[in-house]
């Protein structure tokens, strides 16, 4: 389209008799779809890194990551991946978290079709969603995934799925830098339950002395504030929802964005005493002494015989 500009992310090598003539296979396709989900969630976690004051996504950041491809290249089945800037967008960064989630994803592969330790600043959260990548790929085919940049190319073997799939179990541990609302406390075995902001989601965890009053002040006045949660945390692989805290490293408070309660407003029988206070001379002397009691009369001029 005239108003869209597209830039290479990346590049699919799918190698193999089937792919014979830059030929690809239907099904084929939908490791285009796992791919883009790989490099989406781990630019996500990167973000939240470099950000760990925010506490949601900017607006239109999964949302406007689009991918196109419009050809199919030589060397068995090349497939140029391009990402797509609407005309609302600004330019394209070059070295985004998307770049860099591209160039992760091929070391984590190169790393694990030798037999080496994964990338460090991999997001643990995104090694199960391998498991949804190579899922169409025979025996004797390999996907090589390349981003762009990149001087070599990453051979996704079948030698580098089994060796992604050993470390997929049903937890994995990983950083956790939330905000959420202390729903319970005890202080005798220091647990403490968080309801995360952003998911709902509801997780328990321990905390140390040096931490008690900040919890204890989180739950006092959890109506308008929420505490901040730094540390480690175990997360299910089928969903990757937090499950619980394993280490707590660091708590503070957070003011509530909620906007519903503000303890320092004045109650509402001083705001009722004030508006009283305020009305006319003598406008409480017409109000009946028994308007509970004849409110229909009054307020709706009915008697009993129209009730």
């Amino acid at each position: 389209m005239v108003d869209e500009a597209t830039l290479e992310l990346a590049s699919l090598r799918f190698e193999g008799s089937r792919f014979q003539g830059h030929a690809l296979d239907v099904e084929c396709t939908q490791e285009l779809i796992a791919y883009r989900t790989l490099v989406l969630e781990c630019a996500k976690e990167l973000w939240r890194r470099k950000n760990p004051a925010r506490e949601r996504l900017p607006r239109g950041f999964e949302e406007g990551f689009r991918l196109q491809f419009d050809r199919i290249e030589d060397g068995s089945a090349r497939v140029p991946l391009r990402r797509v800037r609407g005309a609302a967008q600004g330019e394209l960064d070059l070295g985004d978290e998307f770049e860099e989630a591209a160039a992760l994803i091929d070391a984590a592969i190169v790393a694990a079709d030798r037999d080496d330790l994964l990338p460090e600043q991999l997001p643990s959260n995104v090694i199960p969603l391998f498991a949804n990548f190579g899922r169409t790929l025979r025996e004797d085919e390999v996907l090589f995934t390349s981003a762009r940049g990149s001087s070599r190319e990453a051979p996704y073997t079948q030698k580098a799925r089994v060796s992604l799939a050993a470390w997929v179990g049903p937890t994995y541990e990983d950083r956790v830098d939330v905000i959420g609302e202390v729903r319970m406390a005890n202080l005798g075995p220091g647990v403490f339950k968080l309801q995360i902001v952003e998911s709902g989601v509801s997780i328990e965890g321990h905390f140390d002395a040096s931490q008690e009053m900040v919890v204890l002040d989180a739950l006092k006045n959890h109506r308008s504030v929420r505490l901040h949660v730094i540390g480690n945390a175990e997360f299910s692989t089928r969903d990757r929802q937090v499950k619980r805290f394993i280490r707590i490293e660091q708590v503070g408070l957070a003011p509530s964005s909620a906007g519903d309660f503000d303890d320092s407003a004045p109650p509402i029988w001083d705001q009722l005493a004030r508006i009283g206070e305020e009305a006319p001379a003598g406008i409480w002397s017409s109000v009946p002494n028994d308007l509970s009691e004849r409110i229909d009369e009054v307020v709706y001029g009915r008697g009993d015989a129209d009730r």
